[in-house]
């Protein structure tokens, strides 16, 4: 009953505001999650009149669709024009309708949508794209895996004091491995970059994605370690990861390339060692720029 009085008034609403000439229009840029004791984004695009409608006061009213919860309710602030964004926390995933009260000057028109609300085990929100805790988790497995084989390979191959003065180094690499924060910091900086590269229009295939997955599977069948920690992960999980990391990989290159081409177009004939180094300075101003220009959220509590 509840639910079908709230899509009563909000008919009602927008009716009015039809009869006043005006032609509004909702669509829903950021579905909230559910975490618990977290609030996350809600972001809305309105159009009035088919144009981004700016300086309105807007207002979302969040009840369970079908269940009483009581109403939630949230202000949205505008950022870009015609885009509103607020945040919201929620008590449990499920069906959810909001109610959007939008006033410009003296008009005020409604508009109902309806969410499906998840429940999601964020680390971070990168423009409204999460990065989950599995995958910080994945990335702190895929670390060990590197250090680990770089490990056994020095064992291998080396003897003496500089053998324990490598491993020593290692054995602290191992170590920060537990650290999430660190692993969370490096996805947040691969996501950026593979955003940048879809901004500039790049995308990655399949068949370049296979390619470089049967590299690393044949990398890691020659070590004993990097297959023991595969399996304790559980191998499925393991490289349905280790694919959307590569895909994450191979966009970002993408910007990597380009600031070589640029530093090599600026310096004919400078040495590749030399070319390295400036395109690596170009490449972390770029991605200071990037992450000053994108919307992160971080969610570490629970990792």
């Amino acid at each position: 009953m509840k639910r079908q009085w709230m899509t009563i008034m909000a008919a009602l609403l927008v009716l009015l505001a039809g009869c006043q000439g005006s032609d509004w229009t909702v669509s829903v840029k950021t579905t909230p999650f559910y975490k618990e004791g977290t609030a996350s984004t809600f972001a809305v695009a309105i159009q009035k009149n088919g144009e981004p409608a700016s300086g309105l006061e807007v207002t979302a009213i969040f009840e369970m669709a079908n269940m009483d919860h009581g109403q939630i309710v949230a202000a949205l602030k505008e950022g870009e024009p015609g885009l509103y964004e607020g945040q919201v926390q929620l008590p449990m995933e499920g069906e959810w309708d909001v109610l959007l009260q939008m006033k410009d000057g003296s008009e005020m028109t409604e508009k109902l949508v309806t969410l499906t609300v998840k429940r999601q085990d964020v680390a971070a929100m990168i423009n409204g794209q999460a990065i989950t805790a599995a995958e910080v988790k994945f990335y702190q497995t895929r670390r060990k895996i590197e250090i680990s084989s770089a490990m056994e390979e020095i064992q291998q191959n080396e003897r003496g004091p500089e053998l324990t003065e490598r491993l020593s180094y290692w054995e602290r690499q191992l170590n920060a491995t537990a650290e999430p924060r660190s692993a969370l910091t490096h996805l947040i900086e691969l996501h950026s970059m593979a955003l940048l590269a879809e901004e500039k229009g790049y995308s990655v295939g399949q068949q370049a994605v296979d390619r470089e997955m049967e590299k690393r599977k044949n990398q890691y069948s020659e070590s004993k370690t990097a297959q023991t920690l595969i399996r304790q992960y559980g191998e499925t999980a393991f490289w349905k990861q280790e694919r959307h990391y590569v895909r994450l990989v191979l966009l970002a290159q993408n910007v990597w390339n380009d600031m070589v081409k640029q530093v090599k177009t600026e310096h004919p004939g400078m040495a590749e060692t030399e070319v390295r180094f400036f395109a690596q300075k170009k490449y972390e101003e770029l991605l200071v720029s990037q992450i000053d220009s994108l919307d992160i959220q971080l969610y570490l509590s629970g990792l």
